[in-house]
């Protein structure tokens, strides 16, 4: 006669070693769904219009690319040599202006970002963001052509903040933020780019003296009719 053994009952560890798995996976698509949210749903990426302002440090001066977007699909560049100004007036774009340059650029071009950033571009930085984002530009409009073929990738949504951090490292005055990065990336490899060069009357800066002391400082005067059709271009 033989004994008969009674079943053995499944526990509280048979639970855990089933639930804990799937726990797991709720956190984790949790945490995915939330950071992807996070900046799809965001204020930045929604925003109308944003816009950029790269300041590339070159000998004898430099040159300010301003690049705006809108969520309409469409992305322009205007390129402006170091020492721009207009007629009459007494701003310039002066390598030293930093981000308050985008100011001045909007009050002439008659625009506006609801969002805008700015970012001073060295060798340095260009080869380590460059390299960061895994793709080749040694000026402005590489780096910008670069970004646009590509893209955004699903990855990125956990690599903005280093991106940011790249150019913070080489830029401590830069406004550039990881939403903005995500707003460059996805509208540059999503919309169309027309590009615009601001004309000026002479090919090098001159020199004009001003104030009581006869101080010397470098104009470069935009041509009327090449500021007013680039103006009429981005109201379009």
């Amino acid at each position: 006669m033989s004994l008969i053994k009674p079943k053995r009952r499944r526990g509280p560890r048979m639970l855990w070693l089933i639930l804990v798995p799937i726990f797991i996976v709720v956190a984790l698509g949790l945490y995915v769904y939330l950071t992807m949210n996070g900046v799809n749903n965001s204020n930045e990426v929604k925003a109308r219009y944003v816009d950029y302002l790269f300041y590339l440090e070159e000998p004898g001066g430099g040159s300010y690319y301003y690049l705006l977007t809108s969520n309409d699909g469409r992305s322009s560049l205007v390129t402006f040599p170091v020492y721009s100004t207009i007629e009459n007036s007494k701003e310039v774009l002066d390598p030293q202006l930093e981000a308050s340059a985008i100011k001045l650029i909007q009050s002439w071009l008659n625009t506006s970002g609801d969002y805008s950033y700015f970012v001073r571009l060295s060798d340095t930085l260009l080869a380590n963001l460059s390299e960061s984002l895994g793709i080749k530009a040694s000026n402005a409009v590489q780096l910008i052509d670069g970004m646009a073929v590509r893209g955004f990738k699903l990855l990125d949504y956990w690599k903005l903040g280093g991106f940011s951090k790249v150019i913070k490292e080489f830029n401590p005055s830069t406004t550039i933020t990881p939403k903005g990065m995500a707003v460059l990336l996805k509208r540059l490899s999503t919309s169309s780019r027309i590009a615009y060069q601001v004309e000026t009357l002479t090919q090098y800066p001159l020199k004009i003296k001003v104030g009581v002391t006869g101080e010397s400082v470098n104009r470069l005067y935009i041509k009327t009719d090449s500021i007013e059709s680039v103006k009429k271009a981005l109201a379009r």
